[in-house]
């Protein structure tokens, strides 16, 4: 009887202490000393909203836009010459567009104006602006820095001339 008892006893030690362990179990809530499963890898995020549109499978894309068609046409118009136009570009060109959308937004402004200021510009201004930026891009910091401050920097460009390409260089990934 005694050892009924204790048997007894032992069983309801271990089935108090246990108890909040199950009852948080059967909740889904956390139990001591487990490490939870890992999360399924997600897929990388794409670097532009064009790629998302662009990997679609024709028929749901098609469904999409009939989606949108109906909220707002003149926007599903727009999008679909986007895509188009995505779909057209080669990949170095798709890459310079996901760089620029990866910007921040003033040096997304900087180049917006920077390409408007270029296109008052006589033809032979504009490609020897665009041709020292490009060369300017090759460049390290330093090097770059110091051929901005350099005289023959100075003669070849007028002041309004050197902020803007300054200003664009700016917007270079170092």
């Amino acid at each position: 009887m005694k050892r009924f008892a204790l048997t007894a006893v032992a069983l309801w030690v271990a089935l108090v202490a246990t108890t909040p362990q199950v009852l948080a179990q059967a909740r889904g809530g956390v139990m001591p000393n487990r490490t939870p499963p890992p999360k399924p890898e997600r897929a990388a995020r794409q670097e532009h909203p064009l790629d998302r549109w662009a990997a679609m499978a024709p028929k749901q894309r098609d469904s999409a836009l009939a989606a949108m068609a109906r909220k707002n046409p003149e926007r599903a118009v727009a999008l679909q010459k986007r895509i188009a136009n995505w779909e057209a570009m080669t990949p170095e060109q798709k890459e310079r567009t996901r760089a620029f959308y990866n910007k921040p937004a003033d040096q997304k402004q900087i180049i917006k104006e920077h390409a408007e200021w270029m296109q008052t510009l006589p033809q032979e201004r504009r490609q020897l602006i665009r041709r020292e930026i490009n060369s300017l891009q090759s460049l390290s910091p330093e090097a770059r820095q110091a051929e901005l401050e350099s005289p023959t920097f100075s003669r070849r460009f007028d002041a309004a001339e050197r902020e803007r390409i300054s200003k664009m260089v700016s917007t270079m990934e170092e």
